[in-house]
């Protein structure tokens, strides 16, 4: 197992530079032949989704067009894998940050009903009751 860094998936969805998004390539087609199997954290997707947001104006569709296929692939592991469809799906469709997608889909999985946050964006889960104080 190899860990896989936030650069490899932004050469290879970008297709920026010459040398290392062939390379970049290269990985994800021996990850797709099951030649290697990586191991990724959510912190690396979070730094994709930002970078490719934030630097490179990607919109949240093109953005998901993009990492969810290949984040799909039975070779990459990553914990809390069976949250990625729910939270594409957060972030695109209800329209709020990629992290509060995440946070939403994982507070349904273990069942939390309440969060403390200021962030009004929890508002639009109507099984998600917002705490501002204690």
């Amino acid at each position: 197992m190899i860990f896989l860094d936030t650069n490899i998936i932004l050469r290879f969805v970008l297709q920026d530079h010459p040398i290392y998004s062939k390379k970049a390539a290269n990985i994800f087609a021996q990850i797709d032949r099951g030649k290697i199997r990586i191991y990724l954290s959510w912190l690396v997707i979070f730094e994709a989704v930002f970078v490719l947001q934030n630097s490179h104006k990607l919109s949240k569709t093109e953005i998901t067009e993009k990492l969810f296929p290949m984040l799909l692939l039975k070779n990459i592991l990553f914990e809390n894998k069976d949250l990625l469809k729910t939270t594409f799906e957060y972030y695109v469709d209800r329209n709020i940050s990629f992290a509060d997608a995440y946070h939403a889909a994982l507070m349904a999985k273990k069942k939390i009903k309440e969060i403390y946050s200021f962030d009004r964006d929890f508002d639009k889960f109507p099984q998600i009751r917002r705490l501002e104080n204690p």
